[in-house]
């Protein structure tokens, strides 16, 4: 069975060790970052699958519960604070557990175990794969729609800034949100007008008008950095007219 991807947020250093060690004892439960505050975290979820977020509530300028706010679509979490008096917003705002500190290593893997129960019964799992929503085939000329959490969601083509193939299945970023896809990238490309996207590395599919600058054989587009491959980098430059 693949592990749940996890991070932690909070800007005490202790509370990290504590969470990092308990995280370590779970098999089932994968670590991807530590981070100190939000921005940090909002970091790790742009280029991270993330199944788990561990997520404290008191914090320097973003707290917890400001982050869960402005996540378009967050993934189950789990918040941990020494105030009950958070817990009726953090329920208001959909999260799975609250953990008041200090908590047991048993009362942990409960809001663990709830969190991957949720993400079942979201995502099925087949054999050893949890199945997560493929694309629609309905394409037009300026958009495709996904479908996600039991809706269509439509995407416009301009919108999207890149694509990222992480194994079994491709992260779409948009301007808006992040949609994760049981999709190869070969057919997600086959999808997209060839005149605006362009593979550009083994795992990187990018929107050629969102690119902002070219540095070396790196790209840039908002505050991600994408490099270019080998095999990939004459046909980039002769698309661009750079060559």
């Amino acid at each position: 069975m693949n592990p749940y991807n996890c991070i932690i947020v909070d800007d005490e250093r202790p509370a990290l060790k504590l969470l990092s060690a308990y995280i370590a004892k779970l098999p089932h439960l994968k670590l991807i970052a530590s981070c100190e505050n939000a921005m940090q975290a909002i970091a790790a979820l742009q280029t991270q699958k993330i199944d788990i977020l561990f997520l404290d509530i008191q914090m320097p300028e973003l707290t917890g519960l400001d982050l869960l706010k402005i996540l378009k679509d967050p993934p189950e979490v789990v918040l941990t604070t020494a105030y009950r008096d958070f817990a009726v917003e953090g329920y208001a705002l959909n999260a799975t557990d609250y953990l008041v500190k200090p908590f047991s290593f048993e009362r942990f893997t409960q809001a663990a175990n709830k969190a991957t129960q949720q993400i079942n019964l979201k995502f099925p799992t087949i054999g050893n794969k949890k199945v997560i929503p493929e694309i629609s085939t309905t394409v037009s000329e300026d958009h495709f729609y996904i479908r996600t959490n039991h809706k269509m969601q439509k995407v416009l083509f301009k919108e999207i800034l890149y694509i990222e193939s992480m194994r079994e299945y491709v992260s779409v970023f948009t301007e808006k949100q992040r949609f994760v896809i049981n999709q190869s990238m070969n057919k997600m490309q086959a999808e997209l007008p060839a005149n605006q996207f362009m593979r550009i590395h083994r795992s990187y599919t990018v929107n050629l008008n969102q690119i902002e600058t070219i540095t070396g054989n790196l790209i840039q587009i908002r505050e991600k950095k994408i490099p270019i491959g080998a095999s990939y980098k004459k046909q980039f430059f002769q698309k661009i007219k750079l060559l």
